[in-house]
């Protein structure tokens, strides 16, 4: 025969009998098909030889699959490596193929994952026939820090035992940076000494990132670069850098930024608290006091207030004093507190004369309440003023001396010592002044007590004195003391006594024109002593042409010479007018009076001369401003006659521009009537004239010229009063300001001006020029500080002291803005959050910075510099205010947006700061739910499935969070009543028998819809296709067959040809007879089992020579 592939089978050659050489296995390609056998029968002689007698036949023997294979994986590991934030529905790239060569139900088969959070992925499909790709899905988020790595076994069970396949799959995650650093503490608080050492480490921040790798490492930073303090960035670790001091600044407020190694920051705060330490030593404000008090002052006599201060806080500045050395008397000084001062007074009188140089030396000790305490010392000098408590002390109460009268003027008489007990120059010895009381013919020295004569003495006068000396120190009033003693000086006499006059000098009357040896007077001297020595002689010396003497009785003639009262010529007018008369005694030698008598002769007028003004140039200097009625000037005109022809009258001429003065008539005293100003007549010339009182009239006339002095009484006036100036902050120091322009309208001195700034310039900012009034600059201007300033100038003129006068200007300085100072944001950075479906232009967030600048310098205008690269946010320039952009946001895309902004004056230049702005995406329900795939297949349920069997699970993701993220499932067409699905797992099992026959296949459309409005939803398919079973019975298409037949037919011919059927609708029905059928018939007829075109069976004829009833029955596939 032929088509016998490889042999397999083998044919008896005698019997027939078709047998198999080996084992068929239908998955081999060879076999896979089926055979066609070619079947030659030869007939035998009856000798055993073939014959002619031939037949053919041909067999198809189709291989029936029986369930000998296990599914295969295509490799028996699989490995892969995704990132951690694969999505929910991310397909693995796995290229995973299982397959069964069995065929039709022998190749069904589930496939599963068995392993640790193996629910963290599904697969599908799940229920495979024959071959198929499996896809391995992303089913929960993933975490690399939670799980790094998966591990699971992949199984393909058949419902046969031990028909398994199995492969290894492992999942590798890849680290992503997904997690921020988290500050241990939102806080770190702490506090410090001042004094803690530089370097020291305060302390040491920690942040945590759940990530792992360079994304998990953290580095520390300040937003801003603290002047005292350091970061190490890798450890967190906070040095201090420089001193702290408390007295400056109490509190450090420290902003850190930690930024993983993917560039994810946060921040936290380290609160600096500094505490105070004694650090500050106690200072006094003076460097030395001085004290006085005067001896034998009462107890408790404040003699000193002094002061410390401590720039420490309580209770390190609380200070306390005491003395803690003393130059003397220790114990008669206390210190006590009152309203924040020392106190130093004395607790016992002191006495002057027992403190060495009058002066005690104190050092006086402030210490605070520190631990420990610090101090400081202070000299104090005390200065004891003597009290005058002792008088002056004669050594003898009284002294009795004797001197000759002859004794010279200036001759010392005695010398007396009084002494005093006190010991200062102001009271003591050397403060002793002498007098001297009784007569003036003795004068004492007021310093040495030295007692001299003033002039001659003559016993005939007196020939004793009684003298009283006081010696008074130097108090002064009721405070000073006296010491008193008495001098008895005896005169002893000589011959000393000159001629003395009795009743000189003589006055007497004489008309001029006199006749010759007119008696005109008689002059008498007396001496004293006795005999020729008290007989005197007279006589005119020196001598007089116009009168004679008697030098015996002293009587005075005229002589024949004219007597012309108003004789010019003096040396006559005075010779006429007065007799000079010398008389001497007759001793040995002759005494001459001590001093000649005068005879004083008025010569009585004849009115014939004019009045003569006698201070000629009349010149007068008054000072301006006093009062109407001062005296301006004596004016003086004599008449050399007398009487009335002699008196003489003044009086101003008329016509005189201004009568602001006065002449009294009588005695020519000029007067004032109004108050003087020589700021407005600095000279007058008045015409003055004086008439005598004669018939008729005599008079002369004479100019006086007033000068009126200047007098301090004109203030410095500026011009003008008031000056505006405006000045640029950054102007250099001496700039010259403004120039005051200041006038007085004085002169000399009282016109020389100089210049202060009185009010208005506390900080020092401004000076003013002493002589020139020029204000100037003394250091820069900062107009953030102080933006104008008020200066009140005082002009101060040189007048006397006590009367100098000022004027005051006013200087508006209005200091201009300069660009120096860069915008300063209000916060150091700014967090919100804003759904992200909010619309353009929409508020977001206001960003306000200040410029201490003022006008365009202080304008501040806003742009972002970073993080907007998407355009999601736009910024007002100028206002600062932050909005949404053109471009929507999108959380799921990006949940934050960290912006930089940046506040800045000028396109250019350095004035700009920046700050961070964090904005927070909320999720809004705008994502609809997306299945991980668009259709599901399950193929091949069994159509006998039970109710409530699993059919599939189809899983829909939703970006969104929250009830947004919350997924519902519901069948919406095509499950016919058959599914349902689990409205949260997305599970869709039967809920009905389902039946092949009925429906092979189902299509169902599935939506899932997210659970916040506007409740989106998503959509999906799932076609279910139904595998057949024999569930329903073969049916012949008759009950029962009939055929007639010829008894010679040949072998294999067709008997009778019966048909079958079966609602499964099975591809194959296969036929044999059953097993009951009579042996006989079986053995006379074979029945062809497959026929796959019609499917019916055909019986053949074997040899015999009658058939019987054939029964058949029917099998369905195997």
């Amino acid at each position: 025969f032929s088509g016998n592939t490889n042999s397999i089978f083998a044919l008896d050659y005698i019997s027939g009998a078709l047998t198999l050489n080996g084992p068929l296995d239908r998955e081999n390609p060879f076999y896979s098909a089926g055979f066609i056998l070619t079947v030659k029968g030869t007939e035998l002689n009856d000798d055993r030889t073939p014959s002619n007698a031939t037949v053919t036949t041909t067999f198809n023997i189709l291989v029936i699959d029986i369930n000998d294979n296990a599914p295969e994986f295509n490799s028996s590991e699989y490995s892969v490596a995704i990132p951690e934030l694969a999505q929910v529905g991310f397909a693995l790239p796995l290229f995973i193929q299982v397959q069964d060569k069995d065929e039709g139900p022998n190749s069904i088969f589930e496939v599963y994952l068995v392993g640790n959070n193996s629910n963290h992925f599904i697969i599908s499909p799940t229920s495979i026939q024959g071959k198929a790709d499996i896809r391995v899905r992303v089913a929960v988020p993933l975490d690399f820090e939670t799980i790094p790595r998966y591990e699971f076994s992949l199984f393909a069970n058949e419902s046969v035992p031990d028909h398994v396949g199995f492969a290894r799959v492992k999942i590798n995650l890849i680290n992503e940076n997904d997690n921020r650093p988290i500050f241990s503490k939102a806080l770190y608080n702490i506090s410090l000494f001042e004094n803690t050492t530089v370097g020291t480490t305060i302390l040491q921040v920690h942040a945590t990132d759940n990530d792992v790798g360079t994304y998990g490492k953290v580095s520390y930073f300040f937003s801003d670069d603290p002047d005292r303090f350091s970061l190490d960035k890798d450890t967190g670790v906070i040095l201090l850098t420089a001193r702290l001091d408390f007295e400056t600044t109490q509190r450090y407020t420290l902003t850190i930024i930690a930024r993983d190694g993917g560039g994810e920051e946060t921040t936290g705060r380290v609160r600096i608290n500094v505490l105070d330490v004694n650090d500050n030593v106690p200072t006094f404000q003076k460097e030395a006091y001085l004290g006085a008090l005067r001896e034998n002052e009462p107890s408790v006599t404040q003699v000193v207030r002094l002061r410390a201060s401590d720039e420490d806080s309580p209770p390190n500045n609380q200070i306390t004093y005491s003395i803690v050395q003393a130059s003397a008397f220790r114990d008669y000084f206390d210190i006590t507190v009152s309203e924040g001062y020392g106190v130093i007074s004395v607790n016992h009188p002191l006495d002057y004369e027992q403190v060495a140089n009058g002066v005690i030396y104190l050092t006086v000790m402030a210490k605070d309440a520190g631990n420990p305490p610090l101090n400081s010392t202070v000299p104090i000098t005390i200065e004891v003023f003597d009290e005058n408590d002792n008088p002056p002390t004669f050594s003898k109460p009284s002294y009795i001396i004797t001197v000759m009268e002859d004794i010279m003027a200036g001759a010392t008489v005695l010398f007396l010592n009084a002494t005093d007990m006190d010991r200062s120059r102001e009271y003591g010895q050397e403060s002793i002044i002498y007098s001297l009381e009784g007569s003036s013919h003795f004068r004492i020295n007021a310093r040495s007590g030295e007692i001299t004569t003033t002039s001659l003495l003559d016993r005939e006068a007196k020939s004793e004195y009684i003298l009283i000396v006081r010696a008074v120190d130097g108090g002064v009033g009721h405070h000073q003391k006296t010491g008193i003693a008495m001098v008895n000086i005896t005169l002893l006499d000589i011959n000393d006594n000159y001629p003395t006059w009795k009743d000189e000098p003589y006055f007497i009357n004489l008309v001029e024109m006199t006749p010759p040896n007119s008696d005109v007077t008689t002059v008498v001297a007396i001496d004293p002593d006795l005999g020729e020595n008290g007989t005197v002689v007279y006589s005119i010396r020196p001598p007089n042409k116009f009168y004679s003497l008697n030098s015996t009785t002293g009587k005075i003639r005229t002589t024949g010479v004219l007597l012309d009262r108003e004789n010019p010529n003096a040396q006559e007018a005075q010779l006429m007018r007065r007799i000079v008369v010398s008389v001497t005694d007759c001793g040995r030698p002759p005494l001459r009076a001590t001093s000649s008598a005068t005879v004083f002769v008025n010569l009585l007028d004849l009115n014939d001369n004019d009045p003569t003004f006698q201070n000629l140039p009349f010149t007068a200097e008054t000072p301006e401003g006093l009062p109407a009625g001062s005296s301006v000037f004596q004016v003086v005109a004599i008449d050399l006659d007398e009487g009335p022809n002699g008196q003489v009258t003044y009086r101003m001429q008329v016509g005189m521009p201004r009568m602001d003065f006065l002449i009294n008539s009588t005695s020519g005293l000029v007067t004032s009537t109004a108050e003087l100003d020589r700021e407005r007549i600095a000279e007058y010339y008045l015409r003055v004239v004086a008439s005598d009182a004669g018939v008729p009239s005599k008079s002369s006339t004479s100019t006086l010229t007033v000068k009126v002095l200047d007098v301090n009484d004109e203030n410095p006036t500026f011009f003008p009063a008031v000056y505006n100036v405006s000045l640029p902050e950054n102007v250099a120091r001496d700039f010259k300001v403004v120039r005051l322009n200041c006038t007085d309208a004085d002169i000399g001195l009282n016109a020389e001006l100089s210049y202060f700034i009185t009010g208005g310039n506390q900080d020092g900012k401004f000076s003013v020029g002493f002589r020139d009034g020029v204000v100037r600059t003394v250091v820069s201007l900062d107009r953030e500080t102080v933006a104008s300033y008020t200066l009140i100038l005082e002009a101060i003129d040189n007048g006397p002291t006590g009367n100098r006068r000022t004027g005051t200007a006013t200087v508006y300085v209005t200091v201009l803005d300069v660009n120096d100072n860069r915008p300063i944001f209000l916060q150091s950075s700014y967090e919100v959050s804003v759904p992200e479906d909010i619309p353009a232009a929409s508020s977001i967030v206001q960003a306000r910075a200040t410029d201490a600048d003022e006008g365009v310098n202080g304008r501040v205008w806003y742009r972002i510099v970073k993080g907007n690269e998407h355009n999601n946010f736009r910024i007002n320039p100028s206002t600062g205010l932050v909005m949404r952009g053109v471009r929507h946001l999108d959380r799921e895309q990006n949940s934050s947006h960290v912006l930089e902004v940046e506040a800045y004056n000028t396109e250019q230049g350095p004035m700009r700061s920046s700050v961070r702005v964090i904005v927070y995406v909320e999720d809004v329900n705008d994502e609809v739910p997306v299945f991980t795939q668009r259709q599901y297949n399950r193929l091949g349920l069994r159509e006998t499935a039970g109710i409530g069997t699993s059919v599939a699970v189809v899983r829909a993701t939703d970006r969104d969070t929250g009830n947004g993220g919350l997924v519902n499932y519901k069948i919406l067409s095509g499950a016919e009543g058959k599914f349902e699905i689990d409205e949260s797992t997305g599970l869709i099992t039967t809920i009905e028998y389902l039946d092949y026959e009925t429906k092979t296949s189902y299509l169902m459309n599935v939506s899932a819809t997210d659970q916040a409005p506007p409740n989106n939803q998503g959509f999906c398919s799932v076609y279910v296709s139904l595998l057949n079973e024999l569930d329903e019975a073969v049916q012949f298409s008759n009950s029962s067959y009939e055929a007639v037949i010829m008894e010679n037919i040949p072998l294999g011919s067709e008997v009778l040809r019966v048909q079958a059927r079966s609602i499964d609708n099975l591809n194959q029905i296969t036929y044999k007879f059953d097993p009951n059928t009579n042996a006989q018939a079986l053995s006379l007829f074979k029945i062809n089992g497959i026929t796959v075109s019609s499917h019916s069976g055909q019986l053949g004829w074997h040899n015999s020579n009658s058939a019987g009833l054939a029964q058949l029955e029917q099998q369905g596939p195997c």
